[in-house]
């Protein structure tokens, strides 16, 4: 028996499950399909970073990331704090912490739930939107790999659920 594998849900599915998210939880989401940073990257984000177009060093990869987002939800984030002290996403428990991944992660599974969406969906999932955006707005996997910041471009396949021997067969030799 497998491990039931996040999938990349569809422009539908993330509507239907955004209408049952708290604002905070939906500014977290909305973050995540626009920009494809990782959860642990957007949670530890502080006021003082947040710009319409942001340099972000990946907490996996230790890459800088260079993103940017749409005056909309720009507008929504909390922002300021010139001494970079306090983060976006703060713990309900305590304000010195940001949000936890399983509170979030909670959140997320009680609004899928309510939505009625019928995938198995996690945090990474609107990651995934994220890159089956940029494939279909480029046809190109290179530039999702880059968009990413996968080392490999057989990571960007899983992602897009690309079968790679499939991939490389359709390429003809010159």
């Amino acid at each position: 028996m497998g491990i039931n594998k996040p999938q990349a849900m569809t422009v539908v599915e993330a509507d239907k499950v955004r209408e049952y998210l708290s604002e905070t939880d939906r500014l977290i989401f909305d973050l995540s399909i626009e920009t494809g940073l990782r959860i642990g990257d957007i949670l530890k984000l502080r006021k003082c970073q947040i710009k319409k177009k942001m340099q972000i060093m990946e907490s996996k990869t230790c890459k800088i990331r260079n993103v940017s987002i749409t005056d909309d939800l720009y507008e929504r984030l909390p922002k300021g704090d010139e001494w970079c002290m306090h983060y976006v996403f703060r713990s309900p428990k305590t304000h010195l912490k940001h949000l936890s991944r399983s509170t979030y992660h909670r959140h997320l599974k009680i609004a899928l739930r309510a939505s009625c969406v019928e995938i198995e969906l996690s945090a990474h999932s609107a990651r995934k939107l994220y890159a089956m955006n940029v494939f279909r707005a480029t046809g190109d996997i290179f530039a999702v790999q880059k968009a990413l910041n996968h080392k490999y471009v057989t990571t960007t396949c899983d992602y897009l659920d690309i079968d790679i021997k499939k991939l490389i067969g359709e390429v003809k030799p010159v």
